[in-house]
């Protein structure tokens, strides 16, 4: 064995590929019963047919990834995208959500305005600002 890899979550598992793909042998060490890390998801016990996320459980950039696209994943992995990305409590009031879809998440808010100035620039240029957060240079 020329590589071992312990954890199969993304990071892992793009190691042991990238290794593979270079001619090496490699194996893969998980503690946990299924691969993916802290980006797996697993049915819920307690809610049959709800499945929830383990660990983390907003990947945006996942799709976006030049290792996921470079493999062909997106054919072949599905990833769970959920309506609401994320929720922030407020005492008081009901939780702001964070639609997944950014014009329903800005109509919900009380503050709009504030939202749409700190986050649309970004939403108008999202190509952009991915290639800057993913790229190499």
């Amino acid at each position: 064995m020329d590589v071992t890899v312990v954890g199969s979550g993304p990071n892992g598992l793009a190691a042991a590929v990238t290794c593979a793909r270079a001619g090496l042998s490699v194996r893969v060490i998980e503690a946990q019963p299924t691969p993916g890390g802290g980006a797996r998801s697993a049915p819920d016990p307690e809610y049959p047919g709800v499945i929830h996320d383990v660990c983390s459980a907003v990947h945006p950039l996942a799709y976006a990834s030049p290792f996921f696209r470079a493999f062909g994943l997106a054919d072949r992995v599905t990833l769970n995208v959920p309506e609401i990305s994320y929720a922030n409590p407020l005492p008081g009031r009901p939780a702001a959500l964070a639609y997944h879809d950014f014009e329903r998440t800005c109509a919900e808010l009380t503050d709009e305005a504030s939202w749409r100035w700190l986050l649309g620039p970004m939403v108008q240029r999202s190509d952009a600002a991915t290639a800057f957060v993913l790229g190499d240079k």
